[in-house]
């Protein structure tokens, strides 16, 4: 993630600084992806491209204060989702993947107890809201200890443990379903679920910045955070390397999952964006071919 954050720091000084060239940019990179997923949440074309407009015009107004901590396409993504929630305030609005529309169980339409580890046998630790910073401060912290587990995942190739977590976390589906579309024993998912939230627990008791205060926390912080830092949601390079099938099976097969079962919509609007461009830069190079071959035959005055 490092080239790509200092890519995005490099672009947002030069809008800063009002290069109107790099602004430009920065549309032509995201406008295609924003209301493609847009347009799966809002049915008509014209409130979507309002929508993706307003969005633009929001990042730009707060583009002087922007502290980058992630890459743009996350803020981005973030604004729109609000925009969206905004003018459309309904429960669809907050949808990030398909399977949360299809997939629910009876007894398990309440939200999943991710945070039933935050319960201290310390009586000394309170777990409340004490005011904003330390909330903000745990939240940090957060993602940084589920971008760690997330990079171990993938470095070691432990995509079914992924898959479990982002069923959990950022599906918020109880362990029934986790079973039924991984093909898993619950008993196996549950266990898998708790040594997740024991290692998370782990690292954020063990973690300096939070020693000493009082831990806000929210019974929906885990999968806020890992729906709103879009934790496990593959690089664009990576669905690039899926669209031309470059890619090894185990990351081809967590690639599909994504895509396919999970139904991320962010990540299906940019490769649906990445499908339109291949089309189009295949249209305009077999057209640059035919006007090539076929220059020496036509007729000169």
């Amino acid at each position: 993630m490092g080239d790509t954050h200092q890519s995005d720091k490099g672009l947002l000084e030069a809008i800063r600084r009002g290069d109107a060239e790099a602004w430009a940019r920065l549309v032509d990179e995201y406008q295609g992806r924003l209301l493609r997923f847009t347009m799966t949440r809002v049915p008509q074309r014209a409130d979507a491209e309002d929508i993706v407009q307003e969005t633009f015009t929001a990042f730009v107004k707060i583009a002087g204060n922007l502290q980058i901590e992630t890459s743009l396409e996350t803020y981005l993504f973030s604004i729109v989702r609000n925009e969206i929630a905004n003018r459309f305030r309904t429960r669809w609005a907050r949808t990030v993947c398909l399977i949360q529309d299809i997939c629910r169980t009876g007894a398990g339409d309440g939200p999943a107890d991710s945070f039933a580890w935050v319960a201290s046998a310390d009586p000394s630790v309170s777990w409340c809201v004490s005011h904003d910073e330390q909330f903000q401060l745990l939240r940090q912290t957060l993602t940084r200890v589920l971008r760690r587990l997330v990079k171990r995942y993938q470095e070691g190739k432990r995509f079914r443990d992924l898959k479990v977590a982002d069923l959990v976390f950022y599906c918020h589906l109880p362990n029934t379903d986790v079973a039924r579309l991984l093909k898993l024993n619950e008993g196996m998912v549950r266990v898998m679920k708790h040594r997740c939230l024991k290692r998370i627990r782990r690292e954020i008791v063990e973690d300096e910045s939070l020693k000493d205060i009082s831990i806000a926390y929210s019974e929906d912080l885990l999968t806020d955070v890992w729906e709103s830092q879009r934790l496990s949601c593959p690089k664009r390079s990576t669905l690039g390397a899926f669209l031309l099938e470059t890619l090894s099976p185990e990351w081809f097969d967590y690639v599909d999952f994504h895509l396919t079962t999970m139904g991320c919509h962010f990540c299906r609007a940019s490769f649906k964006d990445l499908q339109e461009q291949q089309t189009s830069e295949q249209h305009t190079h077999f057209r640059q071919r035919i006007l090539t071959s076929t220059a020496g035959f036509l007729s000169k005055p």
